[in-house]
């Protein structure tokens, strides 16, 4: 073949391969350039008295490292190739044709091969390389929760040798309260055959101590789509689930006492209520300390910080039941909730023993001994349907009546049936107590 015939024909080749698609449209000149030189060296090969079809096996090779992989792309290379067959004068043109197409597609399988294997070799490094230094907990599991391989990552969160995990049940690292919610979250995915489930819990350490994890769960199927694996990936969330706990109560109490504040208060009383029958009382006690700001005008804040925590911890020491509440809503205003059932009764004892705990001087320094005295009002009502504001509101009105009536007293108020008429005197320390 002469050169005009060879560009002719690598021309045809090179456009060939560009209707194929996958080629980039900023490379035609040099598929030119390669395919004038392929059907050079292929036609050199085909005329040779010595035939070797070896270079055809070469410009196989060639053609994926172009990127000339389109499945396309070989069916018509070998339509323009056969040019070289119909140009040829040797007697066995046929036979060393068809050798050379064999040679050339062997070199294309055999290089496509190599590509793809490591391509599948560098996605397993990289997979490997994120596998035992991602930050998050990754394990595999089969289907009946036996280990089959883990992560640094989790071995460090079970504080069990990595080594030492492949055979270890999933279900043998929870807890034992836990156990159950693991089960029924594989099986519902195993179930469903696809998707995630997504599991908080608690899990053991060899050394006793229990820690908090999160996890998503995923099923993976093998090869062949016979065995289903089920791929988990979490992270240790103990010290989130602590932070969280510790806004939570510090959200609900009050810092100074410890006791519950105002919200939690509320968030109880709207349990009461969403769970009350129809004949539930509940009793709520206000007690404000008498002249409290005098306390703070005259010995400082500090002083009166020390009265308001030394007040809260014998309230919380007397009012032990397991039905009584006590908040301190703000200031010096202390709430005990009594639970249902609640009579006048429980309303006058929880009064009186609230009193009493002030009975006793409040120490303030190394010798001095501050005596206090506190108002409470009471109140009884029915809490079936009601408002939690408006019942804390009710309890406040009979504070103020006891504030009314002189220092060291009590006043109980009916919500339902309304201040009871005269008065009633009940055992009290010092000051007198009223019924209204």
């Amino acid at each position: 073949m002469d050169s005009r015939e060879v560009s002719g024909m690598a021309r045809d080749w090179s456009a060939a391969l560009v209707d194929c698609g996958g080629v980039s449209t900023s490379v035609p000149h040099d598929i030119r350039r390669l395919t004038t030189r392929w059907i050079a060296e292929l036609e050199a090969a085909l005329s040779a008295e010595s035939f070797d079809p070896s270079p055809a096996c070469r410009v196989g090779v060639e053609m994926v490292r172009s990127n000339l992989t389109v499945p396309a792309m070989m069916t018509q290379t070998g339509t323009v190739l056969a040019g070289l067959l119909e140009r040829s004068r040797r007697p066995d043109r046929a036979q060393r044709f068809g050798a050379l197409l064999g040679e050339l597609g062997r070199g294309y399988t055999t290089e496509l091969l190599n590509v793809h294997a490591r391509g599948q070799e560098a996605a397993e490094q990289r997979f490997r390389v994120v596998f035992d230094n991602a930050a998050v907990a990754i394990a595999l599991y089969d289907s009946y929760g036996i280990t089959l391989e883990a992560n640094p990552t989790t071995a460090r969160m079970v504080g069990i040798d990595q080594e030492d995990l492949p055979g270890v049940s999933a279900l043998d690292l929870m807890h034992p309260d836990d156990r159950d919610k693991l089960r029924h979250a594989v099986i519902g995915l195993l179930k469903r055959g696809h998707g995630t489930a997504h599991l908080d819990g608690r899990f053991c350490r060899p050394d006793g101590s229990v820690c908090w994890g999160a996890w998503t769960m995923t099923l993976v199927h093998d090869a062949g789509g016979r065995d289903v694996r089920v791929l988990a990936v979490g992270e240790d969330i103990t010290e989130r689930r602590a932070m969280q706990q510790k806004l939570w109560w510090q959200a609900r109490h009050d810092p100074l006492t410890g006791l519950p504040n105002r919200h939690c208060l509320l968030e109880q009383l709207e349990a009461i209520v969403a769970a009350a029958h129809p004949a539930d009382h509940i009793g709520l006690c206000f007690l404000d300390l008498d002249e409290f700001k005098l306390i703070n005008d005259h010995y400082g804040h500090r002083t009166g910080d020390i009265v308001l925590a030394e007040v809260g911890r014998r309230l919380d020491a007397t009012l032990t039941s397991p039905t009584v509440t006590l908040a301190r809503i703000g200031g010096d205003e202390f709430v005990a909730l009594l639970a249902p059932p609640c009579d006048d009764d429980a309303a006058h004892a929880a009064a009186e023993s609230m009193l009493a705990v002030l009975r006793d001087p409040v120490p303030v320094g190394p010798s001095d001994l501050l005596s206090m005295s506190a108002s409470v009002g009471a109140v009884v009502t029915p809490v079936a349907g009601a408002n939690a504001e408006k019942l804390l509101d009710a309890a406040d009105v009979g504070l103020y009546r006891a504030k009314a009536a002189g220092r060291g007293t009590w006043v109980l108020h009916r919500a339902d049936n309304g201040p009871q008429p005269g008065s009633r005197s009940w055992p009290s320390s010092g000051a007198g107590s009223q019924y209204r």
